[in-house]
């Protein structure tokens, strides 16, 4: 009997229990909570940005709510399962507005079995600029020098792509004037192609820094820049000595004396000190000044800093002496057979020039010992004419003969070849 009276107590309890828990959740909705820091969503902007416009400011960030519902309802929501939205695709214009929200509240929650008691603010608070697209040029700001004996070639460097599209707010898309590139030369000695970020400036040159609302259409570069091997080299010119020239009555001067070439830095290493220009230039040639242009012939690759191609070589004469010595001494070899050949110029003016002692020595000298060599080898003409004759120096070598000289010479048959003869 007495266990009967336990079960039975027990029964009672849970069924109290039961009918408490139902009163609560069920019959007495009643509950209140505060959730705070609901996120608040503006819609539209898509359609803000189709009128050129764009929200640069949302002053309302958050909202807390105090809410009264039922229990179980109110189990089911945070900040995380509410959702607040305002709707800014009314907006037509730039300017501050205050815009009405609505609450969302999860699917397993009815709004109609949820009431706002209270809230901290009932408008959400935007601003609207308007919205500008805008082309700005990337450019390259070059840092210090390369190390001595390279060269830069930033005339020549290339950027990809060398522009950048801004979409943004208009009074901050106004400020850009440029994307600049920073480059540091001082630690290159070779080609370069890097892709590199840069940084906005305004038109005095200060960075500036873009809001979360402008966007770009890139935010690096690709720099390509070609860094050649530079050394100074001379130049020189080789001289023939002739007709009593040396090189020591020359003096050769250049349009410019040291050029700086660039290029490969395996070529360059590899140049001598010196470049020869030119064709050996024959001093015997040379009256008293001549000037000659010469191209400057480097290795494939290897260029010319100042873009020159050609170097102007000027040789002056001078410590010579020049002199006219009269020849009587003609030989004619060679003749033709069958005839006879007859110099009739029986003196020939020789032009000579030398060092001054040398020319002073021959010229006072009683015999010179110059002859002048008529060679008829292979001639067929006959009668009176002049030919180029030969000036033989052997007895004065450092005294050259400036021009040639012309000889008269007759050229008739043998008297025997120009008798009859009997039948």
């Amino acid at each position: 009997m007495q266990g009967r009276k336990i079960v039975t107590l027990l029964i009672s309890l849970l069924a109290a229990s039961a009918l408490w828990l139902y009163v609560v959740t069920s019959v007495a909705p009643e509950a209140t909570a505060r959730i705070s820091d609901i996120p608040v969503t503006v819609d539209g902007s898509i359609v803000l940005e189709e009128r050129g416009l764009i929200i640069t400011e949302q002053q309302t960030d958050s909202i807390w709510l105090e809410l009264s519902s039922s229990r179980i309802n109110l189990a089911k929501l945070n900040s995380s399962s509410i959702r607040i939205a305002a709707d800014a695709s009314k907006i037509r214009a730039e300017g501050t507005y205050e815009l009405s929200y609505s609450v969302i509240y999860p699917d397993t929650v009815n709004s109609n079995d949820v009431d706002i008691l209270r809230q901290s603010s009932s408008r959400v608070t935007v601003t609207v600029a308007k919205l500008e697209t805008k082309t700005v040029p990337i450019t390259v700001s070059w840092q210090g020098s390369v190390p001595e004996g390279y060269t830069a070639e930033t005339g020549s460097a290339t950027l990809d792509p060398e522009e950048v599209v801004l979409t943004g707010p208009a009074e901050e898309i106004a400020q850009i004037k440029e994307a600049r590139l920073e480059v540091d030369l001082s630690t290159l000695n070779e080609t370069v192609i890097q892709t590199m970020p840069f940084s906005f400036c305004d038109a005095e040159g200060n960075i500036v820094t873009l809001s979360e609302h402008t966007e770009a259409s890139v935010t690096e570069a690709t720099l390509t820049l070609q860094i050649l091997r530079s050394r100074q080299i001379a130049l020189r010119v080789d001289l023939v000595d002739g007709k009593g020239v040396s090189s020591d009555n020359a003096t050769v001067t250049f349009s410019t004396e040291t050029i700086t070439v660039k290029g490969n830095a395996e070529v360059v290493d590899a140049m001598e000190d010196t470049l020869t220009v030119g064709t050996p230039i024959e001093l015997s040639k040379i009256q008293e000044r001549q000037t000659f242009t010469f191209n400057l012939n480097l290795p494939a690759g290897v260029t010319n800093e100042t873009g020159e191609t050609k170097v102007e070589v000027t040789v002056v004469i001078s410590g010579i002496s020049r002199a006219i010595i009269p020849v009587t001494d003609i030989r004619v070899v060679n003749q033709m057979e069958g005839y006879d050949t007859s110099v009739t110029s029986k003196s020939v003016n020789v032009t000579v020039r030398g060092a001054t002692s040398e020319v002073t020595k021959l010229r006072d000298s009683t015999d010179s010992g110059i002859y002048i060599l008529v060679d008829l080898e292979g001639n067929t003409q006959t009668g009176s004419f002049t030919v180029v004759g030969r000036v033989v120096n052997e007895t004065h070598p450092d005294v050259g003969v400036v021009d040639e000289v012309q000889v008269s010479v007759s050229v008739t048959p043998t008297a025997e070849s120009t008798e009859p003869t009997e039948d």
